[in-house]
């Protein structure tokens, strides 16, 4: 996804929430609003994020509540406020919450968060991304023998496959950069080829691209040893 160039903070709140004034402090374009007005305004423009507070009702074992949902269809939110003990991680991911920052997070983690969702990208602990993307890995092997076999017009080179991977388990560029020892002008470049030869625009395209079942014209990526 590309960056988002506004952000919302919805807060019922008159005076600014601690996290509309922590966006304030790194220069984030970001404004406070109640939930209702977003919920029952007029559309929003595209490059919005909204940063909604988690309810214990807004997830549970039958998916996000109505209210989350009608959100998400006005623009890709992330969760704040949440408590670890109360809100899955995982689940929450794969309902299309773009990150989740937790009560107990110190502040320079929530400084991090809201610069790395505000450029685009997920924020989850990497233990979650990797879980996700051996859930993904052991699908296609249920579903083919064959699904992970490498493609013989070499679509991706052996450098793309171990950032890809990385990618999937939600390490930044500079941390790709620095496992790989190369720089992170090599990074971008790497994933410049690799958006342009799976056709995913952005890092959570290719999370779907990995997730797609295996069709002839559109060749997997790994191959079992």
């Amino acid at each position: 996804m590309d960056k988002f160039t506004k952000l919302i903070v919805l807060s019922e709140q008159e005076s600014l929430h601690n996290l509309t004034l922590l966006a304030q402090s790194i220069g984030i374009n970001v404004q406070q609003q109640s939930k209702n007005a977003v919920l029952y305004g007029a559309p929003l423009k595209s490059g919005v994020l909204l940063a909604c507070p988690y309810a214990n009702s807004d997830l549970n074992k039958k998916g996000l509540s109505t209210e989350l949902q009608y959100l998400l269809h006005k623009a890709p939110l992330f969760l704040f406020q949440a408590e670890r003990s109360l809100l899955d991680a995982n689940q929450a991911l794969c309902a299309g919450i773009r990150g989740v920052i937790f009560r107990d997070e110190q502040l320079d983690r929530v400084l991090t968060a809201l610069k790395t969702m505000m450029a685009g990208q997920l924020y989850y602990a990497r233990s979650v991304m990797s879980e996700l993307v051996d859930q993904m890995l052991q699908q296609k092997l249920l579903s083919s023998t064959d699904s992970l076999a490498v493609p013989d017009n070499n679509l991706l080179t052996r450098q793309e496959k171990r950032i890809i991977q990385l990618v999937a388990e939600g390490a930044r560029n500079k941390e790709i950069a620095e496992s790989l020892n190369i720089s992170a002008h090599t990074v971008k470049a790497h994933l410049s080829s690799i958006f342009r030869k799976t056709k995913a625009r952005n890092r959570v395209e290719l999370l779907r691209w990995l997730q797609q079942p295996v069709r002839q014209e559109t060749p997997p990526l790994f191959k079992l040893a």
